[in-house]
């Protein structure tokens, strides 16, 4: 049955409660059958669609189901992923997650391992894309979201202190110029740029 996807409630910050394999089978029909009708979704837990019990689906390389599920261990922070979702439509927030997941469900005899193995590019993405979801949707159980995960960077605190004339060299990952201190002041407390450290980026 498709079912109504809840959007910006309370509810989906409440932790969802354990579940049969029998019972979170159907739920997970449920979901699948919403998750297809959305359009452009990739991953629905139970309480986005007012079932507050511990079930989520993905489907990014093949449909995925999870009873009861919880993250046994994680591997490799990434940070700044952008992340959308059916609850709150038209949003994006750049979180962080886990490169390396490894999952264990009721629904399954062995834990399942989650993340980038493919010699592929293209496949390699999206099996980081699939376990990001993953990490999205079991969050959902414990009520958490994607807000809850944001990064933001620290605004740069200067080690020294800089003369308003001093000249000074920052950059935003992928620039470098030097510029003012007065100048670069904004920039470092925007958060989106920093003292870069060791000559020009080449």
């Amino acid at each position: 049955m498709i079912r109504q996807i809840i959007t910006e409630d309370s509810k989906l910050k409440q932790e969802c409660e354990l579940t049969s394999v029998e019972e979170g089978e159907k739920i997970a029909v449920d979901l699948l059958e919403t998750l297809t009708a959305s359009g452009n979704g990739v991953g629905l837990a139970a309480n986005q669609i007012g079932i507050n019990k511990r079930v989520c689906v993905v489907n990014v390389t093949e449909p995925l189901v999870f009873i009861n599920p919880h993250i046994k261990s994680s591997e490799q922070e990434i940070v700044g992923i952008p992340e959308g979702c059916l609850s709150y439509p038209n949003k994006v927030v750049k979180t962080k997650r886990f490169k390396f997941i490894t999952v264990e469900a009721d629904n399954w005899e062995e834990p399942m391992v989650f993340g980038p193995t493919s010699d592929d590019d293209e496949k390699a993405q999206e099996e980081f894309f699939e376990a990001v979801c993953i990490q999205h949707e079991i969050d959902h159980l414990n009520g958490v979201t994607m807000f809850d995960r944001e990064y933001k960077r620290e605004p740069y605190r200067a080690p020294k202190k800089f003369g308003r004339n001093e000249m000074v060299g920052i950059t935003d990952g992928e620039t470098y110029k030097e510029i003012k201190y007065k100048k670069a002041k904004p920039l470092i407390d925007s958060g989106k740029w920093e003292i870069y450290v060791g000559g020009p980026i080449t």
